[in-house]
Order: structure tokens, then sequence, then C-alpha cells
């Protein structure tokens, strides 16, 4: 009976309940790392849209008609067709450095959240530029084509037809713009969005069985008080247990032993 008792008290779950405490405060600082890795991550982002965004984009176009309209001479506005697709090209190596570095910080972040819970690593997928610098690219070739034959046209129609030649050229860099956005996007989410579950579902998870210990651990007042009751109904049981076994160790004697009764016992059995 008293190894049940033992058994019964809630020591297993004190410690239950001061492991999952401790699983918490593990998960509360983690849960602060992610929150400044939010920060930074927004930051990032917002840097990687500054870079390839449409305002960059019109700025760089805005400046190169400018230089094109102001020009008269060829090597003008040869300096300012280069030096537009050397900035967009710019863009995109600058794209592709701040992605990189969004990518390891998010692996590091994914690897370090798994070893500290116990989890299977998310590898998240890299950002590749090389699609846009490609169509880039294409499209620098074609005006490189195409230049010589615009500017040996008649100068009354030159400059209208560069001008008409530029805006196609501006036209396909913002198509191009416009998929880099959105692929980069898709790639954030797709980046972020694993970790913001993994972080959302071990907390309901840390919730649920933190609760579940502190139901138990509540009981348990109830059940200490339960014990010290039968801890005290055993005690009366040994007792009383204790009193028979003299009784009958007594009157077992007697039985063995019957010229141990009492004279007055024998006259009367005479």
């Amino acid at each position: 009976m008293a190894e049940l008792i033992t058994g019964l008290r809630p020591d297993a779950v004190r410690a239950n309940l001061e492991r999952i405490r401790e699983q918490k405060q593990v998960f509360e600082r983690g849960l602060a790392r992610y929150t400044a890795l939010r920060n930074v991550f927004t930051q990032q982002t917002n840097e990687l849209f500054d870079i390839i965004g449409l305002p960059a984009l019109r700025a760089n176009a805005a400046n190169t008609r400018e230089r094109i309209e102001g020009s008269l001479l060829t090597k003008g506005v040869r300096e300012a067709m280069n030096d537009f697709f050397a900035r967009i090209k710019s863009d995109f190596d600058r794209a592709a450095k701040q992605s990189v570095e969004i990518h390891d910080m998010m692996r590091a972040m994914y690897v370090r959240f798994a070893n500290d819970h116990g989890l299977e690593p998310f590898l998240p997928p890299p950002f590749s530029v090389l699609k846009y610098q490609k169509e880039i690219e294409r499209l620098e070739r074609a005006y490189n084509t195409n230049f010589n034959t615009l500017w040996n046209m008649v100068s009354k129609a030159k400059f209208a037809l560069m001008r008409r030649f530029f805006e196609t050229v501006a036209s396909r860099a913002k198509h191009v713009y416009d998929v880099a956005n959105r692929d980069v996007e898709s790639w954030l989410k797709a980046v972020m969005a694993p970790l913001e579950t993994q972080v959302r579902e071990h907390h309901l998870q840390l919730r649920r069985r933190l609760e579940s210990i502190r139901r138990i651990h509540q009981a348990s007042d109830e059940l200490e008080d339960r014990i010290t009751e039968l801890e005290q109904a055993r005690e009366v049981l040994l007792t009383q247990l204790n009193d028979l076994s003299a009784e009958l160790e007594a009157i077992d004697e007697i039985v063995v032993t019957p010229d141990a009764l009492p004279f007055a016992a024998d006259s009367e059995a005479a």
C-alpha cells in the first residue's frame, strides 16, 4: 500500500511542469530572436524592392530621356543609353547580392530554430536574377544592333525615331522589373512562411502542453490531501492490525497451552 501511495505523489507532475516551463523560456528567447529577425528581414526586403523597384527604373529612364533629348551628337546619345543599361545591370547585380544575404540569414535562422526545438531544418530556396539579366542583355544587343541605322536617318526623323525606340526599350525594361518584383515577392513568402508556421505551431504545442500540466498541477493539492488521508488511514489500519495480531497471538498461546487457563475457568469447567 505504501508503494501505491508513493506512486500517486505529484512529484512527476511538478517535474514535467518545470520541464515545459524551461522549454517555454527557450521558445520565448527564440521568439525574441525571431522578432528581431523579422525586423531585419523587413528592412532587407525593403532594400531589395528599392533596388529593383519601379521608382528606380523610372528615375533612370527619366534621366536617360532627358540626356537623349539634350544631345545633338551620337556620342551623347550612346553614353546616355549605355548608362541606362549599366544602371539596370547594376541594379540586378545588387539585387542578387541582397537576395543572397536574405537567403543566408534565413537559412541560419532555420538551422538554429530546428536545433533549439528538435525539428528538421527547412532549407529555404535561393533566388536567381539570371533570367532578368539575360533579358536586359538581349535588349541591349537589340539597341546596339539598331542604333547606327536609326542615327543615320535624316536629321528631322532621327530624334523622333530614337525617342520612340528608347520608349520601346524602356517599356520592355519595365516589364522585366515587373516580373522580377512579382517573383521576389513570391520568393520572400516561400522563404519566410515555413518559419512563421513552425513558430506558430511550436507555440501552440507548448501552450497546450503547459495548460494540460497546469490543470494536473492544480489538482495536485487535492491529490496531496487525499494522500495524507490515505496515509493516516493506513496508520490506523496498521495499528488495528498490530492489536489484532497481539490478540491472535494470545489466543493461540491459550489454545496451544491449556494449562495456562485461570483456575476459576477450570473449576467452572469441572
